[in-house]
């Protein structure tokens, strides 16, 4: 597209290539004074210029720096440049050169030339030199900047530290929730005397560690035959029901394969079905097109045409139940491969899951039972149930027990099969609703300088007039005082230490931050 521009009477035409380049080139007279030599342009742009062949000899990718002069009525303009070669003939002569790293300031007085140019109007050595002063304006302003930069730099750090400092505080007033009372804490388990009778503790201390099997106490006593026997009729019991529930569970676990079995042969059947039906629908389909034709010219009454499309819509009612039944039985299928089969493969009321699952609570029974029975047979020797330290001893040698009574608390040892160390913490109730499972919390050590990381497992309010806390294995848990008012509530947390977290010692106090979004606080103070 062809652009005419006139310029102190003369005629030009500008070449649009915006197609296939960011700048438009312009013929506007110019030269490039290199090296002291005046070399015209062929044309030029803010982007760039082109040369003649054979006047000026460089390589590709050659950098050098010059002057772009124009010739205005009343004198010549010039502005410095630097640029690389980007284009060279086969006598190695420059053809094509971009402009490099060009000053903002000199570019805007090019892009000035170019406008006017381009709008007809004559270009005025003044509009050009304004550009330039402007230019020469804003560089010694930026100088200035950078010669004071170190004064707007402490100016900026004292602000961000102030900043800084104002969101810490207002961090810890309202993001922060302090720990009243924390410790390191660790299964309790009670050992008790099985029988009334004499004690006779072994040479054991607070804080020694005993082994799995490790004799620890003895109470001389005659009720231990009686205890015997209770406990292997309890066995006897458990026995009976364990096999009943094996029983029924092999009985489900085949009655929901052959369900399975049966679904898939099934569900083949219909998808056979179907691909019949789309057959026959298409034919009916095909036959009713004829008849609606037959219409047309006469030749067919309209009751049969519609008595055809009937037998149409019959067809396509029938397909719809056949997917309605192949949708039924994949939920099905999908019900039983994750694990919830459907009541029609059941053989009774409950389900695989929850056979299972009570099978595996007799087993464990069975297993305490088993173990009940072991220590009776000693004759009244306790022996220890775990890899245990000894954390308190609540009787003395030589002392009458009644049964039930506690002889010793021990602390298992962690390991896979045991319940490992946590941090139990004691938070104030305000704010408490902000304290969620899984939050991230941090915890400081006695023994320990550095942070780390726990996450919060269990949530429950706490009194110390009903201080016992137990874990999913009946296991109570250490660390909490017992010195607390009795009337005053706080919020228990339950934390999983850091992996990190491998030396600490059981009842060890430990400091608890737990840190709140902003999302949660404005939350809260808008449900109030």
């Amino acid at each position: 597209m062809g652009v005419l521009a006139i310029n102190n009477g003369s005629i030009h035409t500008f070449q649009s290539r915006s197609g296939a380049r960011k700048f438009p080139r312009i013929e506007f007279p110019a030269l490039v004074e290199i090296d002291g030599i005046m070399y015209p342009t062929n044309e030029w742009s803010v982007g760039g210029f082109s040369l003649l062949d054979g006047k000026y000899q460089s390589k590709k990718g050659h950098k050098n720096s010059g002057n772009l002069c124009f010739e205005l009525p009343v004198g010549r303009f010039s502005t410095p440049v630097m640029f690389e070669v980007m284009r060279v003939s086969e006598s190695s002569c420059a053809l094509g050169c971009k402009f490099d790293s060009i000053n903002s300031g000199h570019q805007k007085t090019l892009q000035s030339i170019v406008d006017t140019y381009l709008t007809g109007e004559t270009i005025s050595l003044e509009s050009v030199t304004s550009y330039g002063v402007k230019a020469q304006l804003h560089e010694e302003e930026v100088n200035r900047m950078q010669q004071n930069w170190w004064r707007f730099t402490i100016v900026a750090v004292c602000s961000v530290s102030l900043i800084i400092l104002a969101a810490l505080m207002v961090k810890s007033r309202i993001l922060s929730i302090n720990s009243v009372h924390a410790a390191v804490s660790q299964p309790l388990l009670t050992l008790r005397s099985y029988s009334n009778g004499v004690l006779r503790l072994e040479d054991v201390k607070p804080g020694q560690l005993v082994r799995k099997g490790q004799l620890i106490f003895t109470v001389y006593t005659e009720e231990s035959t009686d205890l015997l026997a209770q406990n292997k009729q309890l066995l006897s019991s458990i026995n009976s029901e364990i096999l009943y529930y094996q029983n029924l569970l092999r009985q489900s676990k085949e009655a929901v394969a052959s369900y399975n079995s049966s679904l898939f042969k099934e569900l083949k059947i219909l998808s056979k079905k179907r691909e019949l039906l789309n057959k026959e629908v298409t034919t009916r389909q095909r036959v009713l097109s004829w008849y609606s034709t037959g219409v047309n010219k006469g030749t067919v009454d309209i009751v049969t045409r519609e008595n055809q499309r009937l037998e149409v819509l019959k067809l396509k009612r029938a397909r719809l139940n056949i997917d309605s039944k192949m949708e039924l039985i994949k939920n099905q299928l999908d019900q039983i491969s994750l694990g919830v089969a459907p009541r029609e493969a059941q053989v009774d009321i409950k389900s695989t899951f929850e056979t299972q699952s009570k099978l595996n609570i007799l087993t464990k029974k069975r297993n305490t039972t088993l173990e009940e029975i072991e220590r009776l047979k000693g004759r009244g020797l306790a022996i220890s149930p775990c890899n245990c330290y000894i954390v308190a001893i609540n009787a003395s040698d030589g002392q009458i027990v009644q049964s039930g009574s506690s002889i010793y608390e021990l602390s298992p040892v962690s390991n896979e099969n045991r319940t490992e160390r946590s941090i139990l913490a004691l938070m104030p109730l305000e704010r408490s609703e902000l304290l969620k499972i899984g939050m991230p919390v941090q915890y400081r050590l006695a023994s320990y300088d550095e942070e780390m990381i726990g996450i919060i497992e269990g949530l429950q309010f706490y009194s110390s007039a009903n201080s016992d806390i137990y874990n999913k294995e009946g296991e109570s848990l250490s660390g909490l005082p017992k010195t607390l008012p009795r009337m005053q509530q706080y919020m228990l947390i339950k934390i999983t230490p850091d992996e990190e977290d491998k030396n600490s010692i059981v009842n060890e106090p430990v400091i608890v931050v737990a840190t709140i979004g902003w999302g949660d606080v404005f939350r809260y103070w808008f449900s109030l």
